[in-house]
C-alpha cells in the first residue's frame, strides 16, 4: 500500500512538472503576391495551444508602422485556437517587401516567435531615381539633381506642388499634370544648413492620386574638406 502511494505521488509530481503550454502555428509566413502601391492586404495567422496549461501571449511587435497586428486573445486555453490578424499598408513602398511580426509566449520551447509578410508592390507612379545622395561634396559645389516622375498607369495624375522637410531643400516641377505614359521632371536643389556639415531631408510632391497622395524623395549630402 505504501509503495502504491509513493508511485501515485511520483506520477502526480511528474505530471505537474511536465505540464506546459505548447504553441503550434499553422503557417508562419504569407506571400501576398503582387499588390498595387496604396492598397492594403490583410492576413490572419492562426495558432493552437496543444499543451495542458494556458498559453499566454504578449508583446506583439511589428517591424514598422506600415503593419498592424491584433491578437484575438492573450490567453489561449489548452486545445483552443488563437489568431493574429495583420494588415499591411503599401502606400509608401515599392518592389520586394518583407515585414515581420513577433510575439512572446510562455511556451518554454517557443518563448519568442515570428511571422512574415512578403510580396511585391507594383507602382503606377514611379520616380527615378527614388533617392538623391550627393555623398561628400566641396563647400562651393552646387547641389542640384533631377528626378523623373513617370506615370505607368492609365489615368492622368495632377501634381499639386512640392514641399520639403527642411528649408535647405527645394523642389521645382516642369509640369503640373502627368499624363499616362508621360514624364515630368523634378529639379531638386539643396544647401547646407548654416554651421552644419550634413544635409538630410525629404522633398515631397503632393498628388491627387489616391493610392500615392505623396511622393517622398530622400536627399542627403555631407561636406568634405
Amino acid at each position: 500500500m505504501f509503495r502504491l502511494l509513493i508511485l501515485l505521488l511520483l506520477f502526480g509530481y511528474s505530471s505537474l512538472a511536465w505540464a506546459a503550454p505548447q504553441l503550434v502555428i499553422e503557417k508562419s509566413d504569407y506571400n501576398f503576391g503582387d499588390l498595387m502601391q496604396g492598397e492594403k492586404v490583410e492576413y490572419v495567422f492562426r495558432f493552437r495551444n496543444a499543451g495542458d496549461e494556458v498559453l499566454q501571449v504578449s508583446n506583439v511587435r511589428t517591424s514598422c508602422g506600415c503593419t498592424a497586428a491584433l491578437l484575438s486573445a492573450t490567453r489561449i486555453a489548452p486545445g483552443d485556437m488563437g489568431e493574429l490578424r495583420t494588415t499591411f499598408d503599401s502606400g509608401r513602398f515599392k518592389g520586394t517587401i518583407h515585414k515581420t511580426i513577433t510575439m512572446e509566449t510562455n511556451d518554454p520551447l517557443h518563448p519568442r516567435v515570428s511571422f512574415g509578410l512578403t510580396g511585391n508592390v507594383k507602382v503606377e507612379l514611379l520616380s527615378e531615381p527614388d533617392r538623391i545622395s550627393w555623398g561628400q561634396v566641396k563647400a562651393d559645389e552646387p547641389l542640384i539633381a533631377k528626378v523623373i516622375l513617370k506615370n505607368l498607369g492609365k489615368n492622368s495624375i495632377n501634381l499639386l506642388g512640392t514641399s520639403a522637410t527642411t528649408t535647405s531643400l527645394s523642389g521645382t516641377l516642369s509640369g503640373s499634370v502627368l499624363m499616362p505614359g508621360k514624364e515630368v521632371e523634378l529639379k531638386i536643389e539643396g544647401s547646407f544648413p548654416e554651421g552644419k556639415k550634413r544635409l538630410s531631408g525629404y522633398v515631397i510632391i503632393a498628388t491627387d492620386y489616391p493610392k500615392a497622395p505623396q511622393i517622398r524623395i530622400p536627399v542627403s549630402a555631407r561636406l568634405g574638406k
